[in-house]
Order: C-alpha cells, then sequence, then structure tokens
C-alpha cells in the first residue's frame, strides 16, 4: 500500500464523513457544534495536505515554501478561528480526530487476513 494513496484517500474519507456528520446532524445539534466539527475536519485535512506535500522528496527551496506556508498559514487560520468564532472546542477536537481515525482504520484494513491452516490428519 502506497503512504501517499493512503493519505490521499484519508483525506478525502474524511471529508466524505464530515459532510455526511454535517448533514445528518445539522437538525440535532447547535450551529456551535456544527460548525465547531466542520472547522476541525477542514483544518486536519488541511495540516494532512501540507505534511504529506513536505514529506515527498522536494527541492530545497520547495520544501522551504511548504514550511513556511505551513506553520503561518495553519496555525495563524486556526488562532483566528479560535478567537473570531464561538464554536464548541469539544467539536473542533472531535473533528479534528476524524482524520486520525480514519488513517488507522484504513491501515489495519489494509493488513492481509491470514487464516488458520486447518491440519487434516487422514488415518
Amino acid at each position: 500500500m502506497n503512504n501517499e494513496n493512503l493519505v490521499t484517500r484519508s483525506m478525502k474519507t474524511s471529508l466524505i464523513i464530515g459532510t455526511i456528520f454535517f448533514v445528518f446532524l445539522s437538525q440535532r445539534v447547535s450551529l456551535q457544534v456544527l460548525w465547531g466539527g466542520a472547522l476541525g475536519i477542514t483544518l486536519s485535512v488541511i495540516n494532512l495536505f501540507l505534511l504529506s506535500r513536505l514529506s515527498e522528496k522536494l527541492h530545497y527551496k520547495k520544501g522551504l515554501f511548504y514550511v513556511a506556508l505551513k506553520f503561518p498559514f495553519f496555525y495563524g487560520l486556526l488562532i483566528f478561528f479560535l478567537y473570531q468564532f464561538h464554536f464548541s472546542a469539544y467539536a473542533f477536537m472531535i473533528g479534528f480526530s476524524i482524520p486520525l481515525f480514519v488513517i488507522i482504520l484504513k491501515t489495519f484494513g489494509g493488513f492481509p487476513v491470514v487464516k488458520r491452516a486447518t491440519i487434516i490428519r487422514s488415518a
């Protein structure tokens, strides 16, 4: 299993799960909880995207560009949303951790299942 493929598929799956949660929970929970979870998933996927670009074999200047982009952009965006908008911090944490759970489950699903061999003795 290719690691790039795993990260890309995990980002897509996380966005799909987030969209499904957003649609189905929109009638049952407050907007603060909805936007907190959506923001958590979105920022986590952006973080995964930037980290996957950093892990590639890049030219030195291009790698520095992604590092320079990740820290101020990602953490600045996080601080901006935390202070400007009122949303549930718990929902944000749950949303931020959903891509991690998706990666863990996809990794476990990538292992081959080994069946125990049954020994049949013939007389």
